[in-house]
């Protein structure tokens, strides 16, 4: 495969972004971001790699999560594993996403979009809620023979998260806040 990549499965989310000729934009889990994923916003952009690295861990955890339809024929032992590989991915995510919605809302106030266009902040917030009431849902269901299921319900969580969470609310707090005449903006250049 180019660029040295081997073994590394291409996907596409049924839900994926479009290109310009209307097809389904393919990414790489623990891999760079697509161009159109991405916001110019140096920590927003580095939090949503770590999203695909996340992706990319949740994968690993089941030999074959695609497949099986539930952890039965697995033994006991590898069940424990799964379940425990899980419930500390699942801790990671969580502590990740709480950091990361803080950090998106921060500069939504900090940038003054808030007071611009509060629909739109509220929009952004209502799915940075919808992200975590998901998260707290495959918590829930936690049970050492459904951790495949849950698998799934995660990586479909995650992608959907990248494909149309960035795409409707992150590309355009990014644009707000890279404008020229943007409080951030021009607090920066006012500290040079």
């Amino acid at each position: 495969m180019a660029d040295g990549i081997k073994n590394v499965m291409l996907i596409e989310v049924a839900d994926s972004p479009l290109t310009a000729s209307g097809e389904s934009m393919p990414w790489l889990p623990g891999g760079p971001l697509p161009a159109a994923l991405v916001t110019g916003h140096k920590a927003i952009d580095f939090e949503h790699r770590q999203l695909l690295a996340c992706m990319t861990a949740a994968r690993a955890v089941c030999m074959d999560f695609r497949s099986f339809s539930d952890c039965g024929n697995c033994i006991e032992a590898r069940r424990a594993l799964c379940d425990n590989e899980l419930v500390r991915l699942l801790g990671d995510l969580l502590s990740f996403i709480l950091e990361h919605f803080k950090t998106e809302e921060e500069i939504m106030r900090d940038s003054l979009l808030m007071m611009v266009d509060r629909d739109v902040c509220e929009a952004h917030m209502e799915d940075h809620a919808a992200i975590s009431a998901k998260i707290q849902q495959i918590v829930a269901g936690l049970d050492s023979m459904r951790t495949v299921g849950l698998l799934r319900d995660l990586d479909n969580l995650l992608g959907q998260w990248i494909n149309n969470h960035i795409t409707m609310h992150d590309l355009i707090l990014a644009r707000w806040v890279s404008r020229e005449d943007s409080v951030v903006s021009l607090a920066r250049l006012s500290s040079v």
